[in-house]
């Protein structure tokens, strides 16, 4: 028997993280990306699902975006290399919903059960959860 973490299999959604600064360039690109050491996580992504971005810095969840490609490695090799570190695990997007971000105290409960540690928590969202923050 496979036993599975809360968050760890983008069911119906995924949640990306940035900084203030590479926040600027995946909206410019429109394209989302994380460490190569997600890429499993990230190949599971299928064009059509929704995404949100979550800028650690100031804590706040942007979307509603879906995703236009399936997660793949290095959609954009060079991208994101200003910041200088590498998100070759990528997807590309576009906005679903513009809404206002929230803040972690407005989404954090509808993934209460991906959190493994106070501020960390995993990116993969459920239908329920999926839905519960598109309607915060």
């Amino acid at each position: 028997m496979e036993f599975k973490w809360p968050g760890c299999v983008p069911e119906f959604g995924a949640i990306f993280m940035s900084n203030t600064g590479t926040k600027e360039e995946c909206f410019r690109r429109k394209l989302l990306g994380l460490p190569s050491g997600l890429a499993p996580f990230v190949k599971q992504i299928k064009a059509g699902m929704i995404l949100f971005l979550f800028e650690y810095e100031r804590r706040e969840l942007h979307g509603v975006y879906q995703a236009s490609s399936d997660g793949a490695m290095n959609i954009l090799p060079h991208a994101y290399f200003s910041s200088g570190k590498q998100f070759p695990a990528q997807v590309k997007f576009t906005h679903l919903w513009h809404c206002s971000p929230l803040s972690e105290d407005e989404f954090g409960e509808a993934i209460k059960e991906n959190y493994y540690s106070a501020k960390k928590f995993n990116f993969g969202l459920s239908e329920v959860q999926m839905l519960e923050i598109a309607m915060e």
